[in-house]
């Protein structure tokens, strides 16, 4: 008789990965198949399986045909036993043949008897048992728990969970197991108590709620759901977007409930750059002037077109502050002077990168920015909050635009200002000097950061209000400079450079500098493109300039810029032409110290060194050339010269780390641990903060014995900058005595 031939089973994309899940879990199944259940317990057991469509339950058992263990024969017999579909028995049957073929048997029991169809027990149905979410949503994302009760006496739980990500990603973990209640609620204590016990009990309205925000996320961003979530997307569909009884909900935000007013304002601006526009709604108040009766949906629909378009990235704070609460000549009773402190002003100072979009004059809280660079987009804001406590929680009522409302002020009101500006300036440079502990030093630098922000965008107002006048951008200048800012430095001399003629070889040189110093600072690293544009900008700022003035400077400057990009060559022929502009004495000590710093780079240490002692000679003051030297001598094993040198690159510069560092090496490995920790302990006399510093002293410590005060010197180190090198090394050290 002729074989009947196999008939081929098409299956859908969802059902293929329904049978790739089961398959990973059928261990599972035929571990929970009790030997004494009765048919019910056992349909319970199965209903995973049993829910599949019947031409996937054939597929299905074709694979578990395929497994050759006794785990596979186990669920084959089961199915066997309780289908009510004939085709699904009969291959269940087949497949179970095809183990017995290989000499694998069940070893669960059936039941005796074979219950008709009719006298099946039917399984309770699913039943939703609880939720939980974590009070987290100011983070931009949560953990949330769905819990579902089911088998014959619902002595089992379904849980799905859910990593949701508001900012960027949406649904961006899903988790499904099954379990027994008991176990289940082991398992939620234990995820409790992993996340200090923030954990909430939720409705399924709610979790709805945010499982809708999280896939409109998805949906906006263009990220794909989760392997797993698309396995059960039909389920959830159906326990979650189509149920009828979802509970009540009551609109709660899931925020953190302790939050105080700067964290509020700070959460805002953080969302807001962040695209998280639900969280920006709920951190309002319910009468915000900012709201204009937009609901929480159509917030963030009008905010999503706006980001759409303007493509807001790369959130920069330049400084938080909260304003003290005036407090009122007049005693007032209890009620009234309460009242002072359910309001609260935060000041801060924030740039983004943003493109141009006609949308932004669609947002009622969109500031404006008071410098803008050209070349990267980013813009520099100032705003004030106004955060009221209500319910026991903080919320934004009101922000006003800073940057905005000064540039409307009389020139004469701007510029009273900027005296006032100038004036702490001062008294904060003298209280800097004084050499205060290193807290004191803190507040005092975290006071100087404020103010030469706060007077940035004063400058900005003068140089709106007054273009032609050099002196606001030259001030401007030197604040961005003081705080560390080339990008909005750039900006200030581009200005220079396009309208005021005066210095403008000196200008270009400058400028090129900043481009350069941006293009290699942290903030770009991740930003290749960018970093090569903006060194590209630099090398045509200065052949600018050099076409202005054929200069020795201009030279220099382009030899470094190659050096840089390790354009070794081209740096050497740019040196050998300022050498040949016949240089003053100052230039020519520049030009020896870069073809020393050359020859280094190509290990040719001897050259270096006559370099180095030539540029020494001609400028002993020029910076870093002492340190040049002594490291010179120690490649070459001249370790009491590089002491010498290490020494004087010390005197020369009290500030630079790296000389202290250098010549403990030379002590420790001498070995001279004494000597080590005198140089180290001058080094944290003179540099007290350094992260760099108090680590080596730690480690020196350590390996004189003192563990306690090694210890307590690399805490300090470990708060100043726990992800410097040195510090995780220190640490390391430290450890491995434990």
């Amino acid at each position: 008789m002729a074989r009947k031939k196999e008939t081929t089973i098409t299956l859908t994309d969802e059902e293929q990965q329904q049978i790739q899940h089961l398959l990973t879990q059928y261990h599972d199944l035929a571990r929970r198949l009790k030997p004494d259940a009765d048919i019910a317990s056992t349909v319970s057991t199965l209903d995973e399986l049993l829910a599949l469509s019947p031409t996937a339950q054939l597929a299905m058992l074709k694979e578990l045909g395929k497994e050759q263990n006794s785990d596979a024969a186990n669920v084959l017999l089961a199915i066997n036993t309780v289908s009510q579909d004939k085709e699904v028995r009969k291959e269940a049957r087949r497949s179970l043949l095809r183990l017995e073929g290989v000499s694998v048997q069940p070893t669960w029991q059936a039941p005796a008897t074979r219950t008709s169809v009719v006298e099946v027990k039917v399984e309770n149905p699913k039943r939703f048992w609880k939720a939980y979410v974590t009070p987290s949503r100011e983070q931009g994302e949560v953990i949330l728990t769905l819990h579902w009760e089911l088998g014959y006496d619902y002595s089992d739980v379904q849980t799905f969970m859910f990593l949701l990500d508001f900012w960027r990603q949406g649904v961006n973990g899903f988790e499904a197991e099954t379990l027994g209640k008991r176990r289940t609620q082991e398992k939620i204590e234990e995820r409790k108590a992993q996340i200090d016990g923030s954990m909430v009990e939720c409705s399924l309205a709610e979790a709805k709620r945010l499982l809708e925000e999280a896939l409109s996320v998805n949906a906006w961003r263009s990220t794909p759901l989760p392997q797993q979530y698309r396995q059960f997307e039909s389920t959830l569909s159906k326990r979650v977007f189509q149920a009828q009884d979802l509970g009540q909900d009551r609109g709660r935000t899931f925020l953190y409930p302790e939050m105080e007013a700067q964290e509020v304002a700070l959460n805002f601006v953080g969302a807001w750059a962040m695209g998280d526009y639900g969280l920006t709604y709920d951190l309002l108040s319910h009468d915000s002037t900012l709201l204009k009766d937009l609901t929480r949906d159509q917030w963030i629909e009008q905010h999503r077109q706006w980001a759409s378009e303007a493509r807001p990235s790369r959130l920069e704070l330049s400084f938080v502050h909260e304003h003290e609460n005036k407090q009122s000549g007049l005693w007032l009773p209890s009620h009234a002077t309460a009242g002072q402190s359910n309001t609260k002003e935060i000041e801060i100072s924030w740039s983004l990168e943003i493109s141009e979009t006609m949308l932004s004059g669609t947002l009622a809280e969109m500031p404006m920015g008071t410098a803008v660079n050209r070349e990267t987009g980013r813009r520099w804001f100032w705003t004030l909050f106004k955060v009221v406590r209500s319910h026991n929680e903080w919320r934004i009522q009101r922000i006003n635009d800073e940057g905005a409302r000064i540039q409307g002020l009389p020139i004469e009101e701007i510029q009273k200002q900027v005296r006032e500006h100038e004036k702490r300036y001062e008294e904060l440079n003298k209280r800097q000097q004084a050499q205060p502990n290193p807290e004191e030093m803190q507040a005092i630098l975290d006071e100087l950061v404020r103010d030469a922000s706060q007077d940035l965008h004063y400058q900005d107002a003068l140089i709106a209000l007054l273009s032609l006048d050099r002196q606001p951008y030259e001030v401007a200048l030197g604040r961005a400079m003081m705080l560390g800012n080339p990008e909005r430095a750039m900006v200030y001399l581009q200005r220079l450079v396009q309208r005021f003629p005066e210095n403008l070889e000196e200008m270009l040189h400058t400028l090129a500098s900043t481009y350069v110093t941006y293009a290699y600072s942290q903030r770009i690293q991740d930003m290749p493109e960018r970093q090569r544009h903006f060194l590209d900008m630099a090398e045509a700022t200065l052949h600018e300039a050099g076409e202005l003035h054929h200069s020795v400077t201009n030279h220099i400057l382009l030899a470094e810029l190659y050096t840089s990009q390790e354009r070794n060559d081209e740096a050497e022929a740019e040196l050998h032409r300022a050498r040949e502009l016949k240089p003053n004495r100052d230039e020519e000590s520049s030009i020896e110290a870069n073809l020393g710093a050359l020859a280094l780079r190509r290990e040719q240490m001897a050259e270096a060194l006559t370099h180095f002692e030539r540029a020494s000679q001609l400028k002993p003051d020029m910076p870093g050339i002492w340190f040049n030297l002594g490291f010179t001598h120690r490649l070459l094993g001249h370790f009491d010269a590089a002491e010498t040198h290490y020494k004087r690159a010390i005197e020369q510069n009290p500030q630079d780390i790296r000389a202290y560092s250098e010549l403990i090496a030379v002590y420790m490995n001498r070995p001279d641990q004494q000597a080590a920790r005198r140089t180290v302990e001058r080094g944290l006399a003179a540099n007290p903060t350094s992260a760099h510093l108090l680590a080596l002293h730690a480690s020196v410590l350590h390996v004189l014995g003192d563990e306690r005060t090694a210890r307590r010197q690399l805490d300090l180190a470990m708060r100043i900058d726990p992800n410097l090198d040195v510090v995780q090394a220190a640490y390391q050290q430290l450890q491995k005595k434990k």
